[in-house]
């Protein structure tokens, strides 16, 4: 079974990209599940209902958020509406949404995903731990779904090694999402967990986390908080391809899919 996980979407451009080429890509690669990180997807701060039913047309199976799901009172309003979104699972507990799915692709195979939130260099005091939130998930529905992805939304690398090794031989995939900048650790361990430490971005190239640099330059040097605005030249679509066993949920390969996006929004296979 073939899954592409996508990198933290970047704005409306970075949406309008999804649009045009993901059947493209589905068709081409022969991809069965697509998985996309929509943290920062309406102006730079999550998402709405419009790019939730926007993304599922263009063909994203599941929706996992960030940090910025806690920002925008339209994404947590939505969060109860669509079973595919998820919030972080240690964050917002009990209400509103859920922190993970299983959603089956067209010839039936369950696919779980999970998304957790580190807590490493995050003042939220409301997160519970990732380590213990993923694996009560998982210990209660891995006899429902062989293949689970996990999305793990954090800051430091220790954090998402630490959770890569923790759930070595129980998942099929750790990826690290938030940096928007694509690591060079992508590891395939002897017991078929992917690992990476971050996806990457569709997003600007020239930019920092997707939004302009002058704005966060400034925040910087004055000690104020950044000014936000998405940088919208010169895209990269980052992504990571994973091949993976349906009956075992080993994964067997994993590479990754990045190309330059053109001045039309579309990029080659």
């Amino acid at each position: 079974m073939k899954l592409l996980f996508v990198g933290e979407v970047v704005g409306k451009r970075g949406k309008t990209i999804l649009q045009k080429n993901l059947s493209r890509i589905r068709n081409e690669l022969e991809l069965d599940f697509v998985i996309v990180n929509g943290n920062k997807i309406d102006n730079g701060f999550s998402v709405n209902s419009e790019d939730v039913e926007d993304l599922e047309r263009a063909g994203v199976d599941v929706i996992t958020l960030g940090d910025n799901c806690f920002k925008k009172r339209a994404t947590v309003e939505l969060l109860d509406s669509y079973d595919f979104v998820l919030r972080p699972a240690n964050a917002f507990i009990g209400n509103p949404g859920r922190g993970f799915t299983i959603r089956e692709t067209s010839s039936n195979i369950p696919v779980c995903v999970i998304s957790v939130f580190g807590r490493t260099n995050f003042k939220n005091p409301m997160l519970n731990d990732p380590f213990m939130a993923a694996k009560g998930i998982i210990k209660q529905h891995e006899d429902s779904a062989k293949i689970i992805i996990v999305d793990f939304h954090a800051n430091a690398t220790s954090e998402k090694l630490c959770l890569g090794y923790f759930l070595s031989g129980r998942v099929s995939a750790v990826i690290g999402t938030h940096f928007s900048v694509q690591t060079a650790d992508l590891n395939l361990d002897d017991n078929g967990t992917a690992y990476i430490s971050d996806v990457g971005i569709l997003g600007s190239k020239y930019s920092v986390v997707g939004y302009r640099p002058e704005g966060i330059i400034e925040s910087y040097m004055t000690s104020l908080f950044p000014r936000k605005k998405v940088a919208e030249n010169d895209y990269i679509f980052n992504s990571l391809l994973l091949d993976i066993d349906p009956e075992t949920g080993r994964t067997r390969t994993v590479s990754c899919f990045n190309r330059d996006v053109d001045k039309n929004d579309r990029i080659e296979i």
